[in-house]
């Protein structure tokens, strides 16, 4: 499979990555939309995020290229924000000094008033605006990752890279930042690359779900997910999604 690097969004092109003697990803290659929401699953240790790494330019790739909106990926840069499995929030800023951040660096600056009311959207957005004084550690930690969703969103990245963010959770307070996430997106639309293990998580979030084999990591199959826009909790229990779960829990347990 060859990807055509000439579209927007996210272009992930023959990407090879080794360290030392092993290589950890094989001439990966796909494409994102730009607005689209695409998951990443595969087996534990697949390289899953490494992947993710290479596209933040965290990790700089053996052979291959990445392009965001057709610029080449060369390091870090404002095109893409990352969100992380653990609350990487500052503990001494409130909420509203969180969310307020990176839209107070040099890349990504913006006059005062703007960022007022900026914040004070996702704010609410998140469910946060009786927290905005708040100090993260008088949070719970779903709220404390919306604050981490809420800088990511406000400084207006080109591409949101999200590892695993609601790992660290307790089950019924990840599915309700699932939720969360949906709703944010479809009033905030963003091009989301979403590293996940948990394939039920991917094909609830996800328009398509690109499927990983085992180390050394390649694209398997990119599935395409057919309920858009009737996604809620229900949707989980019904026969088409726990079909569709199976046979991708199928295709990883083959490459496992």
């Amino acid at each position: 499979m060859t990807t055509s690097v000439s579209r927007g969004g996210l272009a992930v092109a023959g990407v090879s990555k080794r360290y030392g003697s092993m290589t950890i990803l094989d001439e990966v290659d796909f494409h994102v939309a730009e607005g689209e929401f695409v998951a990443v699953v595969g087996p534990s240790g697949s390289g899953k995020t490494t992947l993710l790494n290479t596209v933040a330019g965290f990790v700089d790739p053996d052979e291959g290229e990445i392009l965001v909106n057709g610029a080449a990926v060369t390091g870090p840069g404002p095109s893409r924000c990352v969100v992380f499995q653990e609350y990487a929030i500052f503990p001494w800023l409130t909420v509203r000094r969180n969310i307020e951040f990176g839209m107070r660096l040099k890349a990504r600056r913006r006059p005062a008033a703007q960022r007022d009311e900026v914040v004070d959207r996702y704010l609410e957005l998140m469910g946060l605006t009786a927290f905005a004084d708040a100090l993260p550690k008088t949070l719970s930690g779903g709220m404390r990752q919306r604050v981490a969703l809420a800088r990511a969103y406000a400084v207006d990245p080109e591409i949101l890279l999200m590892d695993e963010p609601f790992a660290a959770l307790d089950a019924q307070t990840r599915e309700t930042m699932q939720e969360t996430l949906l709703e944010i997106n479809q009033k905030e639309k963003r091009t989301v690359l979403f590293v996940t293990h948990q394939v039920e998580e991917a094909i609830f979030l996800a328009e398509r779900v690109v499927v990983m084999s085992a180390r050394p990591a390649r694209v398997r199959e990119v599935v395409p997910v057919p309920w858009q826009g009737r996604r809620t909790h229900e949707l989980k229990t019904t026969v088409e999604f726990i079909e569709l779960r199976r046979e991708i829990e199928t295709m990883l347990r083959g490459s496992a």
